[in-house]
């Protein structure tokens, strides 16, 4: 993955390669207009921020938009179909930029940009699912305690194990260079599956029988199974469908209708076959899987 350093963009180095990397954590005040939330359909972690402020109704203080599917060297893009609302740019590397004029990291989604200070605000998915769920319920139409003080602490540890057993390590089963990398990454996600079928044996959610963010922190991963993860990351020691409870819970969750309206299956599929030419280097799209829910 490409990054920027020192504001110039860099093609041949990665984030291993940098000696830092900036960071934007500002002060987010509880401000209805104030920020816009740039994702990317096909991004699980750009997803967390956007199913809380779906499900919660934050859409009416928040406002959000997506980059373009197709990705390429020079990295996020906006095209005709998922524009820049804001500034029109061409690509997310701009809006860094504009930013930090002489920024070095990555240049990833999501990002909530502050309209009035003209800069991000913060682009850690996690922590910024977390502040929109436990902070801005005053502006919520749907005000659901999506981490109740009681159970933070186990929401927080929760997250944290989804995030390196499912949510990053289906990437490590798919982008495994050699035998061993792929097999060890396999085992570990599919083991961390087997427990969390387990765990919705006995209950309808994470933490009992009601939602919480820790289901917004897995449902990314569970949606993007069947029509990417599977074939494109050879993540198929076994389908989804053979973990029997947690099929069930995803579907469960896809009866929500606000959670529901987050997913793009098909700007899914053609970020991830076409933009991962090391991989798919003829970037076919597939035709299939037909997803049956």
């Amino acid at each position: 993955m490409a990054v920027l350093e020192k504001g110039i963009w860099n093609e041949q180095k990665e984030i291993a390669d940098l000696s830092f990397e900036d960071s934007f954590n500002s002060n987010i005040e509880i401000t209805a207009g104030r920020y816009h939330l740039y994702i990317s359909y096909a991004c699980p972690f750009a997803h967390r921020p956007l199913l809380v402020i779906n499900y919660l109704g934050l859409n009416d203080a928040i406002s959000f938009s997506s980059v373009a599917a197709k990705r390429y060297s020079d990295g996020w893009l906006f095209d005709d179909q998922n524009p820049d609302p804001i500034y029109e740019q061409q690509n997310l590397a701009a809006l860094y930029l504009r930013a930090k004029a002489d920024y070095t990291g990555r240049v990833t989604v999501p990002i909530l940009w502050d309209k009035l200070n003209n800069t991000i605000a913060n682009n850690d998915s996690s922590n910024l699912a977390m502040e929109l769920a436990t902070n801005w319920l005053s502006m919520a139409t749907n005000k659901v305690e999506l981490v109740p003080s009681n159970l933070k602490g186990d929401i927080e540890r929760l997250n944290s194990w989804l995030h390196q057993n499912v949510n990053r390590k289906v990437y490590h089963v798919g982008f495994a260079k050699s035998q061993h990398e792929y097999d060890s990454a396999s085992d570990t996600l599919f083991n961390a599956l087997t427990k969390l079928d387990e765990t919705l044996s006995k209950s309808n959610y994470l933490h009992g029988s009601f939602i919480t963010l820790s289901d917004l922190f897995l449902l990314p991963t569970l949606v993007r199974f069947e029509a990417v993860y599977e074939v494109h990351f050879k993540a198929n020691k076994k389908p989804l469908k053979a973990f029997t409870h947690l099929y069930r819970y995803m579907l469960d969750l896809l009866n929500v209708e606000s959670i529901r309206a987050t997913i793009e299956i098909e700007h899914m599929k053609e970020h991830y076959y076409f933009s991962h030419a090391h991989i798919n280097p003829h970037r076919i799209i597939p035709a299939g899987p037909e997803i049956t829910w």
